[in-house]
């Protein structure tokens, strides 16, 4: 299953929300953007969809800021053990 990962970018003075090569924006505001942002991913997630969102603007570097609940076994396996 793909993952939908959608990216806050900074261009032209303005925040924007990029998922697949498409982008919704501008936003005012860097929380407004992470937050619809994340918004609909955890919407991908609840209709079953693997989601992230990564913001890739000044001083973020592709910083992931959201990823839904569906883990790989690997991870699971991981958080399992230190428990």
């Amino acid at each position: 299953m793909a993952t939908s990962i959608y990216i806050v970018i900074f261009v032209q003075g303005s925040w924007f929300i990029d998922l697949d090569g498409r982008s919704d924006g501008p936003f005012s505001t860097l929380e407004s953007a992470m937050a619809e942002a994340v918004s609909r991913a955890a919407s991908t997630s609840r209709e079953g969809g693997r989601s992230e969102v990564r913001v890739a603007g000044p001083g973020h570097d592709n910083k992931l800021i959201y990823q839904s609940a569906q883990r790989s076994l690997l991870s699971r396996a991981v958080a399992d053990a230190h428990h």
